[in-house]
């Protein structure tokens, strides 16, 4: 193994370096009607058990427009500059992992 075998970040490739990067700095499982409280999250990703879940999910964010949303496809990831993510009408086994950033 050379000393140019590793190239650090730029090793990897747009989707690839992504992966490395999120929850890097944390997250916070939500799992019943509840909020994260202030801070800095740049994504979250609803898991649970049918393929579409639903879930209320309300977001204030630093910059932009607020977000809410009735219905989320489990394993999708939402991106966004949240301060704050809420969410209600949770089912059995639901989880929100809520990426600081």
């Amino acid at each position: 193994m050379g000393q140019d075998s590793f190239k650090g970040i730029r090793t990897y490739q747009g989707d690839e370096s992504g992966n490395v990067a999120i929850g890097q700095l944390g997250f916070k499982v939500l799992t019943s009607a509840s909020n994260t409280g202030d801070g800095y999250f740049v994504a979250f990703k609803v898991l649970g058990g049918a393929s579409t879940v639903n879930v209320d999910i309300d977001c204030t964010v630093h910059t932009g427009d607020e977000l809410s949303i009735d219905n989320v496809l489990t394993g999708e990831i939402v991106w966004g500059p949240f301060k704050r993510i809420t969410i209600d009408n949770v089912g059995t086994g639901i989880q929100v992992l809520c990426y600081y950033g």
